[in-house]
């Protein structure tokens, strides 16, 4: 009885280790779990950007430069590095915009902006120049809007107005104040 239950006992254990082996090697061909996993990691970077994009008849829209750009897979995002961004429209003079940082997000065409935001316009025949301060911002890039939550500083000439958020059609040159708007205006000087 001892030698049946001994050789019982012994094809059982190698019963499941030619069952372990042929599952291992099975497994090792083809996961049960494929994954996709996308790095948060830059997959490539440029030094020394600087691109410009143009309109279907070829007039240019916005031209970008920056320090530095890394593209991130996961988000298919552009981070940049002091972002210098010029806004072209029709006849007037550009939008100039700078910042510390910026994340440009292609499939969106959407660019957020942050730390020392400044989009200024020079003047032209029609209108003073103007300078727009904040510490946050987001930038149409298809559409030509700015837009923030945070504090706001607007100058043109002597004239100077705090608000908190704001809205910029840099098509228009069209200007929306959110709240608390405080300012000082000074009247044109009749003559």
């Amino acid at each position: 009885m001892g030698k049946i239950r001994f050789l019982a006992v012994a094809l059982l254990i190698l019963g499941i280790t030619l069952f372990t082996s042929w599952l291992l090697r099975t497994l090792g061909e083809s996961p049960l779990i494929k994954t996709t996993a996308v790095s948060r990691e830059p997959d490539y970077f440029f030094d020394g950007l600087v691109a410009t994009a143009r309109d279907k008849d070829g007039k240019i829209t916005y031209r970008l430069e920056a320090n530095q750009l890394e593209h991130i897979p996961y988000n298919d995002s552009m981070k940049l590095d002091k972002p210098y961004i010029e806004i072209f429209h029709k006849e007037n003079p550009p939008w100039q915009t700078w910042a510390t940082n910026g994340v440009f997000y292609e499939n969106r065409r959407l660019m957020t902006l942050s730390g020392k935001v400044r989009i200024h316009r020079a003047a032209n025949d029609s209108s003073k120049s103007v300078t727009l301060l904040t510490e946050s911002l987001s930038l149409d890039m298809e559409n030509k809007i700015a837009k923030t939550t945070a504090e706001v500083q607007i100058s043109s000439g002597e004239d100077i107005l705090n608000a908190k958020g704001m809205k910029v059609d840099m098509a228009t040159g069209h200007v929306e104040l959110q709240s608390r708007v405080q300012g000082k205006y000074d009247l044109p000087v009749q003559k």
